[in-house]
């Protein structure tokens, strides 16, 4: 039960960094009285971007660093989707409303979902990715 909660407040810990520039901008628009532009912000799918990331590092390094056999197909199978379906959306995203001029708000929804996906992919894959590695640290 130790082992979980530490596994749990280090994906906390990691998230809450990626999380960061979304707290600063905050304080800014709250102080500039203009929430909604918290929402029309492109850090959404930055941090999605970020955290899609965090957990490709993260299985594949808890992966790489166990003594456990996996079948590379269902590891490669993992983080295809993860880049299919995660990683490569947000950065067209991204790209897209940098691009756009004004703000088109079908594609901050869009941002904001893939952000919720990302960290749920976070926290379920890099829970798996940091006990795997943690469980080598323990044997």
């Amino acid at each position: 039960m130790k082992l979980e909660r530490n596994l749990f407040y280090v994906l906390v810990s990691e998230m809450l960094f990626t999380i960061l520039p979304l707290i600063v901008i905050t304080i800014v628009r709250s102080y500039q009285n203009q929430y909604e532009l918290i929402f029309y912000n492109t850090e959404w799918a930055m941090m999605s971007i970020i955290l899609y990331g965090q957990s490709i590092v993260k299985f594949s390094s808890g992966v790489a660093n166990s003594n456990l056999k996996f079948r590379w197909q269902l590891v490669s199978l993992i983080m295809s989707l993860i880049i299919i379906f995660g990683l490569v959306p947000s950065i067209i995203i991204l790209i897209i409303n940098l691009l756009n001029s004004e703000p088109n708000f079908g594609l901050h929804i869009a941002q904001m979902l893939l952000f919720i996906v990302s960290i749920i992919t976070f926290f379920i894959v890099g829970y798996v990715g940091q006990k795997l590695i943690d469980g080598k640290k323990q044997l």
